[in-house]
């Protein structure tokens, strides 16, 4: 007996499922997947109709998908963590993946997705945009750190800009003028063109001219790019008395880079960091830095 009150015909439409998947669903749906049956019971409500009693089963067993970009940044450890404890207090099951999801692995990460009972999907990075919806076409999705700016997704961050206009206040305190700034690529992450912006607005607020020369893009963002990085700049024909860098990782590759220039830190030039991540108290002298929550 169909207790929706809606034709399996007119909930298969809208749902893109066969209708023998929603008769098994209403009828046993011990014998479907709770992601299923989550769609199935959702264009139910969306069609009026009345909700079967076998909506509990959904609530137990959960299993939440963590997309992790890159295993070898102690940024991404910390998040993991957080979530691995959210899960744990709600007795879910956490998977995690290391993956940077793109139009090459996407049909792989949302068929994974299917196949192990995904109930949601937690991901670390800003996607294209037809990627995302493939994605939250699948999914309950949430985006970390790093966002699409759209409004039907939802993401936690912190306030990028102001961070970074407390770090340069800050900064600015100590009476350094010549301030450079080691950033990601800004086209490609959502937190390095808000610090480049807040890097940019300070120094405008302080009247002070930004030289193109002392802002030093590293993509990748590691350690080992950015020493050269770092040490290039300390070439140029204004030295910097100040460097602000947007992770902590390369404020340690900045100490590195001043150490093998053979400049003193802080006396010569001050290094400030991003993310307070356990490397910003392994460092001689420690890392100046903003805590990220």
């Amino acid at each position: 007996m169909n207790k929706s009150n809606i034709p399996y015909m007119k909930i298969a439409e809208k749902t893109g499922l066969s209708v023998s998947t929603i008769s098994r669903a209403l009828k046993q749906p011990h014998l479907v997947k709770h992601a299923t049956l989550k769609i199935i019971y959702h264009a139910i409500e969306e069609l009026g109709g009345i909700l079967p009693d076998a909506i509990a089963p959904i609530t137990h067993d959960m299993r939440i998908l963590a997309i992790v970009p890159v295993f070898n940044n102690p940024f991404y450890t910390d998040i993991v963590l957080g979530i691995q404890d959210a899960a744990n207090k709600h007795s879910c099951q956490l998977l995690i993946v290391n993956e940077t999801l793109s139009k090459f692995n996407i049909h792989q990460i949302t068929n994974f997705i299917s196949q192990s009972d995904i109930s949601g999907v937690v991901i670390m990075q800003k996607l294209d945009s037809e990627v995302l919806e493939q994605l939250k076409m699948r999914t309950p999705l949430v985006q970390c750190s790093e966002f699409n700016e759209v409004n039907d997704i939802s993401y936690i961050t912190i306030d990028n800009l102001e961070a970074t206009r407390k770090m340069l206040r800050y900064i600015l305190t100590t009476g350094r003028k010549n301030i450079a700034l080691v950033n990601c690529d800004p086209a490609r992450y959502t937190y390095a063109k808000l610090r480049l912006q807040g890097y940019q607005d300070i120094l405008e607020q302080a009247g002070i001219a930004i030289n193109p020369s002392h802002i030093v893009t590293v993509p990748d963002g590691n350690f080992s790019t950015a020493v050269p990085a770092i040490s290039a700049l300390l070439k140029s024909a204004v030295l910097p008395d100040a460097i602000f860098c947007v992770s902590d990782i390369m404020a340690a590759a900045a100490l590195r880079a001043c150490a093998l220039e053979g400049y003193r830190v802080p006396q010569d030039i001050m290094v400030a960091g991003f993310d307070n991540i356990d490397i910003s108290v392994m460092t001689t002298p420690n890392i100046t830095t903003i805590n990220q929550p």
